[in-house]
């Protein structure tokens, strides 16, 4: 693995070590490496070392990247896993005698799940509160608590979800469910009060690597404390003070420096050359925050010259339209490596039902003619994906949908679909599903291939008699959802479904803090007027800037802000005029 002077001095570093790294500086190249230096020390031994991230996907890079440097016995050696699914399998399932009040279950409640509503619905009616907004849900789903148990975050704000929580989180618990809060609370609470927990963790990982260390809570934070106190355990952090966005779920990027000094790390050390972004680019990040050395472009677009455009005289869709979409053909920029970043997702749902309407493929909030939590609709788009391209389709997230429609359906977690049987059930459902589709359009196809699909898990021992109608009746629901956007339903084809699985050939309409960790050739930065962005009511300026700064470092050459008029003629926000008076545009 090629790595910079830079990325080599951090690897091979003998101490704790908190890595400062800029935007597009191969961080993950330098974690993977990292890993594998670790790994290879570790070989015949019994320890092993972790790999703590913010995101699946980027479980799924690292893990990719670390693959072709391992040999036969290596996974015993290591863990790539997010901050909950490491608290969760290392500390709270294999623990769980000491989880007072454990009952025998610890099932993962998500935003996803279809209980998730249902038990925020009965948390709320013991306040008397009977109607539930998106933001309320959103509010549940964020739940977070501090070392002392008390809540923080989001929901703070939200005065009738702070008070229903407690209810929340006992429904959770009478029905075997662990929310993503009391995941790290718990575990956390288990090292605390069991020092042979927090031993046995430190004597199996001799060294703790952390990705986005900037995102990390108070009270994770803590459980690294309690891992290091045991003397066994190196830490290795990598992360961005200046790209800290989820002030939201807890995190406090002031807690670096103190954590740092705890255990003794280095902080001297950095990655300043920025392998993703173009100089002007480059030079619009370092209008926003100055780093000390100095961000420079050093990958294949650092002699690209194209500047930043600003959009202030159209509506959001005509500027895309008009603007956005001819730049991309003008470069030779495919849908797929292109993104449309809002700072909310509500400004995005009717961008991507008149952009759908218009003839472009797109996937993001209200891309879907339907809701994602039907119980075939992930499951369906994965089987498309396959029709659609089968060398390229990913099987691993098609089973990953098989799992959680089996799970869904039944209420049981059924972990042989990831054995030999459950390969061979899947290769049924892509044989079926492929050999349906030569002969029917998507609405007929949706049909039946759920039909097929309850057919098949029955028979392979999946599902009882009285769930294979199931994936049917979810069907329809799909279709009512459809009708009720107006979607020319008979005109659906394979190709619609199957987008989903396989978004690279379609336009990204994300969050900023949803586009974290990516990067595209070409962005529109959309509702730019200050008032909106920041917020008129906002109170932390500062962090609204580093959302800011994280929109503008994910695109490689072509990055167009776009601040429509309003009807109260606000200018374009703050960042891109400039606080020091400079200015951006």
């Amino acid at each position: 693995m090629s790595l910079t002077e830079e990325q080599l001095t951090a690897v091979n570093c003998e101490t704790n070590l908190v890595l400062t790294a800029c935007p597009g500086s191969g961080k993950t190249r330098t974690i993977a490496a990292r890993l594998a230096r670790d790994i290879d020390s570790l070989r015949g031994g019994p320890k092993a070392v972790a790999c703590i991230t913010y995101t699946n996907a980027a479980v799924q890079e690292i893990e990719q990247r670390l693959a072709a440097q391992l040999l036969q016995g290596d996974e015993h050696h290591f863990v790539v896993s997010t901050i909950h699914s490491f608290c969760l399998t290392e500390i709270l399932r294999p623990f769980a005698w000491a989880v007072p009040g454990f009952v025998g279950s610890m099932r993962v409640i998500t935003r996803d799940r279809p209980e998730f509503e249902q038990i925020a619905k009965w948390a709320a009616e013991q306040i008397n509160l009977f109607r539930l907004t998106s933001r309320d849900f959103d509010a549940f789903a964020s739940l977070n608590l501090d070392a002392n148990g008390n809540l923080i975050g989001a929901a703070l704000e939200n005065e009738p979800v702070r008070r229903a929580a407690p209810y929340f989180w006992q429904k959770c618990h009478e029905l075997g469910f662990v929310d993503f809060a009391n995941i790290i609370f718990m575990a956390y609470c288990l090292l605390r009060d069991n020092p042979m927990i927090a031993r046995s963790l430190a004597c199996r990982f001799a060294t703790i690597l952390i990705d986005e260390f900037q995102d990390t809570t108070e009270l994770q934070i803590e459980i690294l404390k309690l891992l290091h106190l045991q003397g066994r355990t190196r830490i290795f952090a990598v992360g961005d003070p200046a790209q800290s966005i989820y002030g939201f779920t807890g995190a406090r990027p002031e807690l670096i420096e103190p954590f740092a000094r705890d255990i003794g790390a280095r902080m001297d050390l950095s990655l300043s050359g920025n392998f993703r972004s173009s100089p002007p680019i480059v030079k619009h990040a370092e209008k926003l925050f100055p780093r000390n050395p100095v961000m420079i472009s050093v990958g294949r677009y650092r002699q690209v010259e194209i500047q930043p455009i600003l959009v202030q005289t159209l509506g959001t869709f005509q500027a895309i339209t008009e603007q956005f979409l001819p730049l991309l053909g003008q470069h030779g920029i495919g849908f797929g490596q292109a993104a449309i970043l809002s700072k909310e997702w509500r400004p995005l749902f009717p961008l991507s039902r008149s952009l759908r309407e218009f003839g472009v493929p797109v996937v993001g909030p209200g891309a879907r003619p339907y809701r994602r939590s039907r119980l075939f609709a992930s499951l369906a788009e994965q089987l498309c994906g396959y029709i659609v391209s089968p060398g390229a389709h990913n099987i691993r997230q098609t089973e990953r949908a098989l799992f959680h429609a089996i799970q869904d359906a039944t209420a049981q977690v059924r972990l042989d679909v990831f054995s030999y049987l459950g390969r061979v059930t899947l290769v049924r459902l892509l044989r079926e599903a492929a050999h349906l589709a030569q002969s029917s359009g998507a609405a007929q196809w949706l049909d039946a291939m759920a039909q097929a699909t309850g057919t098949i898990l029955m028979r392979d021992g999946f599902i009882e008699a009285q769930h294979e109608w199931l994936f049917y009746a979810s069907v329809q629901e799909m279709k009512a959802d459809m009708h009720a956007q107006n979607i020319d339903i008979p005109n659906l084809s394979i190709e619609d479904l199957g987008l989903f699985a396989s978004p690279e050939r379609a336009l990204r309409l994300m969050t900023i803090h949803s586009s974290k960790g990516r990067e595209f050739e070409a962005v529109a930065i959309i509702n730019l007027r200050e008032g909106s962005f920041p917020h008129y009511r906002s109170t932390d300026i500062e962090g609204e800037k580093r959302l800011f700064y994280v929109a503008v470092t994910r695109t490689e050459r072509v990055l167009m802000y776009v601040a429509e008029p309003d009807q109260w003629r606000n200018a374009p926000c703050r960042f891109l005029r400039g606080d020091d008076g400079v200015g951006m545009i």
